[in-house]
Protein backbone atom coordinates (compact mmCIF):
# COMPACT_ATOMS: atom_id res chain seq x y z
CA UNK A 1 0.00 0.00 0.00
CA UNK A 2 2.68 2.11 1.34
CA UNK A 3 4.19 1.36 -2.52
CA UNK A 4 1.79 2.51 -4.24
CA UNK A 5 0.89 5.63 -2.65
CA UNK A 6 4.66 6.53 -3.66
CA UNK A 7 3.87 5.39 -7.03
CA UNK A 8 0.54 7.65 -7.20
CA UNK A 9 2.52 10.34 -5.93
CA UNK A 10 5.09 9.97 -8.31
CA UNK A 11 2.70 9.63 -11.56
CA UNK A 12 1.05 12.53 -10.25
CA UNK A 13 3.59 14.73 -9.84
CA UNK A 14 4.46 13.57 -13.60
CA UNK A 15 1.23 14.36 -14.64
CA UNK A 16 1.02 18.14 -12.95
CA UNK A 17 4.72 18.86 -14.87
CA UNK A 18 3.87 17.90 -18.10
CA UNK A 19 1.64 20.55 -18.95
CA UNK A 20 4.23 23.10 -17.41
CA UNK A 21 7.11 21.80 -19.84
CA UNK A 22 5.16 21.62 -22.75
CA UNK A 23 3.93 24.97 -22.28
CA UNK A 24 7.66 26.28 -21.95
CA UNK A 25 8.22 25.09 -24.96
CA UNK A 26 5.18 27.04 -26.70
CA UNK A 27 7.49 29.50 -28.52
CA UNK A 28 7.88 31.31 -25.09
CA UNK A 29 11.94 31.04 -25.59
CA UNK A 30 11.17 31.92 -29.28
CA UNK A 31 9.10 35.18 -28.16
CA UNK A 32 11.34 36.30 -25.54
CA UNK A 33 14.46 35.91 -27.11
CA UNK A 34 12.57 37.84 -30.62
CA UNK A 35 11.82 40.34 -28.19
CA UNK A 36 15.37 40.81 -26.44
CA UNK A 37 16.34 40.97 -30.03
CA UNK A 38 13.52 43.26 -31.04
CA UNK A 39 14.33 45.52 -28.27
CA UNK A 40 18.03 45.64 -29.08
CA UNK A 41 16.68 46.77 -32.87
CA UNK A 42 14.47 49.26 -31.80
CA UNK A 43 16.43 50.89 -29.28
CA UNK A 44 16.99 54.18 -29.89
CA UNK A 45 20.62 54.81 -31.23
CA UNK A 46 22.82 57.27 -28.54
CA UNK A 47 23.89 60.68 -30.03
CA UNK A 48 26.47 63.47 -28.87
CA UNK A 49 27.41 66.64 -30.07
CA UNK A 50 31.24 67.50 -30.17
CA UNK A 51 33.31 70.75 -31.62
CA UNK A 52 36.87 69.91 -33.13
CA UNK A 53 38.89 70.52 -35.87
CA UNK A 54 39.54 68.29 -39.10
CA UNK A 55 42.86 67.72 -38.86
CA UNK A 56 42.71 65.68 -42.04
CA UNK A 57 40.29 64.08 -44.52
CA UNK A 58 40.74 60.30 -45.73
CA UNK A 59 40.56 59.87 -49.76
CA UNK A 60 37.85 57.67 -50.42
CA UNK A 61 35.68 60.38 -47.74
CA UNK A 62 35.31 57.30 -45.21
CA UNK A 63 36.39 59.23 -42.04
CA UNK A 64 37.88 62.13 -40.89
CA UNK A 65 41.01 63.10 -37.83
CA UNK A 66 39.19 65.75 -35.78
CA UNK A 67 41.14 67.25 -32.53
CA UNK A 68 37.98 67.49 -30.68
CA UNK A 69 37.09 69.04 -27.57
CA UNK A 70 35.84 67.17 -24.23
CA UNK A 71 32.03 65.53 -25.24
CA UNK A 72 30.71 65.77 -21.93
CA UNK A 73 27.92 62.91 -22.69
CA UNK A 74 30.66 60.09 -23.69
CA UNK A 75 32.77 61.40 -21.16
CA UNK A 76 35.52 61.63 -23.63
CA UNK A 77 38.31 64.22 -22.75
CA UNK A 78 39.18 66.40 -25.61
CA UNK A 79 41.01 64.17 -28.13
CA UNK A 80 42.71 63.78 -31.33
CA UNK A 81 40.70 61.08 -33.23
CA UNK A 82 39.63 58.69 -36.53
CA UNK A 83 35.76 59.47 -37.41
CA UNK A 84 33.84 57.50 -39.20
CA UNK A 85 31.11 59.06 -41.69
CA UNK A 86 28.10 57.91 -41.67
CA UNK A 87 27.82 59.61 -45.42
CA UNK A 88 30.94 59.83 -47.68
CA UNK A 89 29.71 63.50 -49.15
CA UNK A 90 30.20 64.93 -45.65
CA UNK A 91 33.74 64.91 -46.24
CA UNK A 92 32.99 67.27 -49.00
CA UNK A 93 31.42 69.68 -46.66
CA UNK A 94 34.81 70.46 -45.21
CA UNK A 95 38.65 71.08 -45.75
CA UNK A 96 41.22 70.57 -43.30
CA UNK A 97 41.99 73.19 -40.44
CA UNK A 98 38.18 73.70 -40.60
CA UNK A 99 36.41 74.39 -37.32
CA UNK A 100 33.18 71.84 -37.01
CA UNK A 101 30.50 71.09 -35.00
CA UNK A 102 29.38 67.72 -35.51
CA UNK A 103 26.98 64.95 -34.54
CA UNK A 104 28.27 61.17 -33.33
CA UNK A 105 25.77 58.24 -33.65
CA UNK A 106 26.37 55.33 -31.96
CA UNK A 107 26.87 52.05 -34.23
CA UNK A 108 27.96 49.45 -32.28
CA UNK A 109 29.30 49.22 -28.17
CA UNK A 110 31.91 51.34 -28.59
CA UNK A 111 31.91 52.70 -32.07
CA UNK A 112 30.83 55.97 -33.47
CA UNK A 113 30.05 57.93 -36.55
CA UNK A 114 29.43 61.21 -37.99
CA UNK A 115 25.82 61.54 -38.92
CA UNK A 116 26.09 65.76 -39.47
CA UNK A 117 28.74 68.35 -39.46
CA UNK A 118 28.58 72.16 -40.25
CA UNK A 119 31.83 74.11 -40.24
CA UNK A 120 32.16 76.88 -37.59
CA UNK A 121 32.79 80.71 -38.99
Amino acid sequence: MKNSMLQLVVVMGLIMAAPAVASSDHGHGKHAAHGAQAGHEHQEMRTAEGVGIVQSIAQDGSSVLVAHEPITELRWPAMTMELALADPALAELVNTEDQIIFVLRQTGETDYEIVSLETID
